[in-house]
């Protein structure tokens, strides 16, 4: 069964600004994928469009076999249950401790709060840090607030994990035991994509790698390591060239038939 798939998905931003272009692709259930690109690549956009955070302007998106177009309304967030969001963005509140920043998600999706406490203590045994639940946030290091972060989106039992930039800001110790947990989900069955920079762990992993340059698909590489396209500013600005002269080459073929 396919855990995602895309097919001939584009973003557009206000402004212009291309964010993904005509990509298709597939993710099998319990596929560990890294998407991997420089900054503005269209990796974030990426994990947005697969949890309906975004909206393709285009193209067709499928997650858990649902077809997201008709994920709307009161659908949306049941359909959200069913996946793992750990983005840099969605930090842990300050003045909760470890234990109630995990326990919220319990809360919000309503589960029973007796077996919710035990899941999430359960989490917290998991991820190595049981003995910081009643430390705050600012009390802990960054790798022990990375784990509460993966604790939380694990709190529904998803099926699909989306991992965006998770050893962000990590030393190489902590970063690794982040990856090392991703892992262990992954082999527990949990679909996991994870969008990356860090290229060092994305070669030792060896997972499939999805590359992006400029919001297209430029590479697709099982067992892999990271592709150095990734980085290469020319296969960026070549895309680039390539979009731009194809709009002023269409508005002159406008032009000239009007």
């Amino acid at each position: 069964m396919d855990a995602v798939v895309f097919e001939k998905v584009s973003k557009v931003f206000s402004g212009g600004r291309v964010a993904v272009e005509d990509i298709s692709f597939r993710i099998r259930s319990g596929e560990f994928v890294f998407i991997i690109g420089r900054s503005g690549a269209g990796k974030s956009t990426l994990l947005r469009l697969m949890s309906a955070q975004e909206r393709p302007d285009s193209g067709k998106i499928w997650v858990n076999g649902e077809d997201l177009d008709t994920v709307t309304g009161r659908k949306l967030p049941y359909f959200r249950r069913r996946i793992g969001i750990m983005q840099s963005g969605i930090g842990l509140l300050e003045d909760r401790t470890l234990f109630d920043n995990v326990y919220l998600s319990v809360i919000a999706t309503e589960q029973k709060r007796k077996a919710g406490r035990k899941r999430v203590e359960g989490l917290l045994r998991a991820m190595g840090i049981q003995d910081r639940s009643d430390f705050y946030p600012r009390e802990v290091s960054m790798g022990e607030a990375a784990r509460a972060l993966l604790a939380r989106a694990m709190v529904i039992s998803p099926t699909l994990l989306l991992a965006d930039e998770p050893t962000a800001n990590l030393d190489p110790d902590a970063a690794w035991d982040i990856m090392c947990l991703l892992s262990e989900l992954n082999r527990q069955g949990v679909t996991v994509v994870v969008a990356s920079h860090n290229q060092e762990l994305v070669s030792i992993m060896r997972k499939r790698v999805v590359t992006l340059s400029a919001g297209r698909l430029v590479a697709d590489e099982r067992n892999a390591v990271y592709n150095v396209r990734a980085a290469d500013a020319m296969e960026e600005r070549r895309i680039l060239y390539e979009r731009e002269y194809g709009k002023q080459n269409g508005a002159v073929s406008d032009q000239s038939g009007s």
